[in-house]
């Protein structure tokens, strides 16, 4: 079935290197063919996802001869399941799969199949029982026993929806272990009321919990399953404060991310006894280290915590392990000018999974044998992309009009001048989160079709520590908003950007900077292309309210209050302004979207019909938070493209 559907993709007439410089869509629509690899404990097989047939499906690969194994869950469950989060194995022989749905477990010759939670009855899937789990994280696995068991975050149905990656939305989860072949579970720990998450020693016993009052987070910590709970103060109140990334060797302490002298959040272990910070491990004067946003920990089989991963300008990683430092320097000599990650290691720690990458390389996957010191190409994620045919990221520097340095990246169309470019303006959703280095379809496509793109990491994105984190509180819209315009007229002073040329886009936080984008600078931006963006905020804000009031509350306190800042709020709400608009507008949004119902964009387009503007409106069936389906994703390219090159065409 894999091989019928590498063909289809092959044989789409993509050309090769040093053919057409202009490329057809579906080289940057079609998802990548070997998705999210994950190596078995013994080193022998590889799972992975891919599309097929319009529904994500989980791949089994034996390394030795390519051969792919099985299938994955049958088709009716895998085309009710919807996308797939993570793969993971629980044993040589078995899989633990999460998706929209809920957690299934299969053998890895496709058989043995069990949905183990969700909160539907789902045709064709084998439930083990009649008792529906609603779950969330996975937490442990019974590593030294292999007897198929996990624990779990369990969730009250009202409390709870999942999402490809798990449950969103959550509140005060229990932790249960589960049967995955009989489906059978007892419950570990119960919550005592206010925790929202919790953390297992490498032997799976329940010592740490993160409990919520208010805006306030307390770290709790007992030494083991019967000692009372005691708070670790020297790790702050607040979210912000610091990150867990797991327990020493012995257990006796904490390895965390915690805010330097620097100002980042800088790599220390944690005296638990003492209650308070020891040794400082790594600092970096500019980027935040460890936390686990953008990075985080790596582990091996056994819990043993061996490396720390970052962002700089490009993904880092900072190894414990000496050993596994050498080998990465050894693998960083082989693959140059590629970010080469260590993704899966087996059990013995002989075979290790590495996944290299870049700007212009989707990726590619090799492995490295620790005792032959052999590194071997094992397969590209997408085959069909010549490198040598996509354009550089390159990093960049903003100072904001109140002296802020902002960081970015700038994309040129491969063997273009840096001079006069038609630019866009591409915003990065969350707004707390960051654009990094990395191969990204969008920005290639618009990059093919003769297009220079801005991405800039305005205040509030992580990374780059806490008070440039916190700078973003309450400026939604306004001074946030200013570092976009600013790093837009950078790039118009420095001569790259044709002034007359340049749209913003965006998707989610984006989509909303993209209409506020088009409403506050009217002379700067020719058109805008807002994809899932928020219009109101005072709706959004309430909608995120009857998932969870935990996040209600981070809301509140980052962006306004529905009832108290009702003005502000309505301020910088683009539906309260439609009729500032005047440059032409593409709003493109999924009707399936539950993060930002399509609701707000129905109203914008309302809004927009009052006041009398031109716009144009993609709605799809079936789409969530974004456009995932391979044929909507064509139709979304497209119809960028066209947008595009009618308000700003690029000189090709």
């Amino acid at each position: 079935m894999l091989h019928r559907f590498l063909s289809l993709v092959l044989a789409a007439g993509f050309p090769l290197a040093g053919q057409a410089e202009r490329l057809p869509v579906e080289i940057f629509a079609q998802p990548a063919a070997f998705n999210e690899m994950t190596l078995s404990w013994d080193g022998k097989f590889v799972a992975y996802k891919a599309e097929f047939e319009n529904a994500e499906r989980v791949f089994i690969r034996e390394l030795a001869t390519k051969e792919v194994l099985g299938v994955d869950m049958p088709s009716a469950a895998a085309n009710l399941f919807g996308r797939i989060g993570s793969i993971t194995w629980i044993s040589n022989k078995r899989l633990l799969v999460s998706s929209y749905m809920g957690y299934i477990a299969i053998d890895r010759d496709g058989k043995e199949y069990a949905l183990l939670t969700g909160g539907a009855r789902i045709y064709g899937v084998n439930r083990v029982d009649d008792q529906y789990i609603r779950a969330g994280r996975l937490l442990h696995l019974d590593r030294d026993t292999e007897r198929d068991q996990v624990m779990l975050e369990e969730f009250d149905p009202p409390t709870g929806r999942v999402s490809a990656g798990g449950f969103v939305g959550i509140n005060h989860p229990n932790i249960i272990r589960i049967d995955t072949r009989t489906g059978h579970f007892t419950r570990e720990e119960e919550n005592p009321g206010d925790f929202i998450g919790w953390m297992l020693d490498r032997q799976g016993v329940v010592r740490v919990g993160i409990r919520i009052k208010g805006l306030k987070r307390l770290v709790m910590y007992r030494d083991d399953a019967k000692s009372p709970w005691r708070e670790l103060k020297g790790l702050g109140e607040q979210i912000q404060d610091a990150d867990l990334l797991g327990f020493s060797p012995d257990g006796r302490q904490l390895y965390v991310s915690k805010v330097g002298d620097s100002g980042r959040y800088a790599l220390c272990t944690y005296d638990i006894a003492a209650d308070k910070v020891g040794e400082l491990i790594l600092e970096h004067a500019l980027y935040d280290v460890g936390a686990t946003n953008f990075g985080g920990p790596i582990h091996t089989l056994d819990g043993r915590l061996i490396g720390v991963r970052y962002y700089t300008e490009m993904a880092r990683t900072f190894w414990l392990d000496p050993d596994y430092a050498a080998i990465q320097q050894q693998i960083d000599l082989a693959v140059p000018q590629s970010v080469n990650r260590i993704v899966g290691i087996s059990r013995n720690e002989e075979q290790l999974l590495v996944f290299a990458s870049s700007a212009k390389n989707p990726g590619t996957y090799y492995l490295f044998d620790r005792k032959n010191q052999t590194l071997g190409k094992f397969i590209d994620v997408m085959p069909w992309v010549k490198p040598e045919q996509m354009a550089e990221k390159i990093p960049i520097k903003v100072k904001a009009r109140d002296g802020l340095l902002l960081h970015g990246y700038l994309t040129v169309p491969p063997g273009r001048e840096m001079k006069n470019l038609p630019l866009v303006v591409l915003v990065h959703g969350g707004p707390w989160s960051r654009d990094a280095y990395g191969f990204d379809p969008q920005v290639q496509f618009l990059a093919n079709r003769g297009y220079a793109i801005l991405q800039i990491n305005y205040r509030g994105s992580t990374g780059y520590g806490r008070e440039f984190y916190e700078k973003g509180f309450r400026v939604v819209g306004t001074t946030m908003q200013d570092d976009i315009e600013d790093a837009t007229r950078f790039a118009i002073r420095k001569g790259i950007a044709d002034p007359k040329r340049i749209a913003i886009m965006g998707a989610s936080f984006g989509g909303y900077s993209t209409l506020m984008g088009l409403i506050r600078s009217p002379d700067l931006y020719c058109c805008g292309i807002d994809i899932a963006g928020v219009t109101d905020w005072a709706g959004i804000i309430k909608h995120g309210a009857t998932l969870n009031p935990d996040s209600y509350a981070f809301s509140v306190d980052r962006i306004g209050d529905p009832k108290q800042d009702a003005e502000s709020l309505k301020a910088i709400s683009p539906l309260h302004h439609a009729d500032k608009i005047q440059s032409p507008l593409l709003i493109v949004h999924g009707r399936d979207d539950s993060t930002v119902p399509y609701e707000q964009a129905k109203e914008m387009a309302a809004a927009l019909d009052k006041a009398g503007k031109q716009y144009e409106l993609m709605a799809k069936f079936n789409e969530p938070h974004g456009i995932y389906n391979f044929k909507n994703r064509i139709e979304l390219y497209n119809r960028v493209e066209a947008f595009l090159a009618k308000h700003m065409p690029a000189d090709l």
